[in-house]
């Protein structure tokens, strides 16, 4: 008889221990998906200095804490948008003005061109740039590719887009769509009431959900003109964007986005 109880006995307590196994969690999913767990040493950091009104913020007055932030931005790749370049007396070139002062190589990045003005974004590197490739889509609109190296041992390429009107985004598909295939990341900025042509521009062009990632990056102020967006093939997984107030309407936005394996 003992020996019947000692029987249920262990097979009640085998059950128990069963039942209560089946509540631990799994890591079999993490190790499946790579983008399960943030591995920040195949992280890309990428600053934007902007109003997203459309305008250019970098006023004289901005020139100096704008130079002394970049002096302390760690990130990958720096880009002030919309630092346009006034060609009509007086003429200004912002952009170069701050480099000068923050000790960075300039390269500037047009996406149209007024009366008075060339718009566009200045892109700032800490030493000059050994691989980098300008792309004409229309007349006035330029994409730019970089080289860059996350850590020792792994590099990528970053391309910057940005557009004012519907027709660049239109022109640039062929170039968004090879960019995707070799897994280039793509940042830039582009007209908030623009953004459901661009998606569309996208999806009727090859580039859909199934096979890209596109990101709209949510800053604070939801009702800006200009919107940020990233882009990229299915190894690209943005993580996080940290924003804070640099002087008067001009707002800093640390972009960090991961190469998966």
């Amino acid at each position: 008889m003992n020996r019947i109880a000692n029987h249920i006995f262990s097979s009640l307590l085998y059950l128990l221990i069963a039942s209560c196994g089946s509540d631990v969690p799994s890591h079999t999913d993490e190790k499946d998906d790579p983008s399960a767990v943030w591995d920040k040493s195949r992280t890309v950091g990428i600053t934007l200095y902007s109003d997203l009104s459309g305008n250019n913020p970098f006023t004289v007055s901005a020139y100096n804490e704008t130079a002394s932030a970049l002096k302390k931005d760690g990130s990958h790749l720096q880009v002030l948008d919309k630092a346009n370049v006034r060609f009509a007396d007086p003429r200004t070139h912002p952009g170069v003005r701050i480099a000068v002062l923050a000790e960075r190589f300039p390269i500037f990045v047009s996406t149209s061109v007024t009366n008075e003005h060339f718009m566009g974004s200045v892109q700032l590197f800490r030493k000059t740039v050994p691989q980098m490739e300008l792309v004409p889509v229309t007349e006035e609109c330029r994409l730019m590719k970089t080289a860059v190296e996350i850590r020792p041992g792994l590099k990528t390429e970053v391309m910057l887009a940005s557009f004012d009107q519907t027709q660049q985004f239109t022109s640039s598909l062929p170039e968004l769509k090879k960019a995707v295939d070799q897994s280039v990341l793509i940042i830039g900025t582009l007209r908030r009431d623009q953004l459901s042509q661009f998606r569309n521009v996208l999806s009727n062009g090859g580039l859909s959900e199934a096979n890209s990632e596109l990101t709209v990056v949510e800053n604070s102020n939801g009702n800006t003109p200009y919107c940020i967006y990233l882009l990229g093939s299915k190894r690209w997984k943005f993580r996080k964007m940290t924003e804070s107030n640099l002087q008067g309407t001009i707002r800093c936005f640390l972009l960090e986005t991961e190469y998966l394996k």
